[in-house]
């Protein structure tokens, strides 16, 4: 018997954005990695935050560069030390009117904040 499996492309694409921003906060540890998704595909940024392995800021100039390269989908940072998304998470995920996904490193797990 042969079993056909479907799939979304959305589905596909969303794989590809997380794999690539997993690398990216893997190699950011212990600091937060952010990013944008543009297009669909992952546009890794700088965190300038004071405190980068509490906190992210997004480089404006890399926010610009992505505004220029496509459509800004969503943005997307770590927890290096595996919390859930916060409070602050929240008010600024409504405050840009983006999806936030959020990655804990040591879960391996993601959450998806909506504004």
């Amino acid at each position: 018997m042969t079993v056909l499996r479907q799939f979304r492309l959305e589905a596909l694409l969303e794989q590809d954005f997380r794999l690539d921003a997993i690398k990216h906060a893997q190699a950011e540890m212990p600091r937060e990695a952010v990013g944008l998704v543009v297009d669909g595909a992952y546009w890794p940024c700088k965190n300038i935050a004071d405190a980068p392995q509490k906190h992210f800021v997004l480089d404006p100039h890399d926010y610009a560069g992505a505004m220029f390269a496509g459509t800004i989908e969503a943005i997307v940072h770590s927890h290096p030390e595996g919390t859930p998304p916060s409070e602050c998470d929240r008010k600024a995920c409504k405050q840009s009117k983006l999806p936030w996904y959020v990655y804990s490193v040591p879960d391996n797990l993601w959450s998806t904040i909506y504004p």
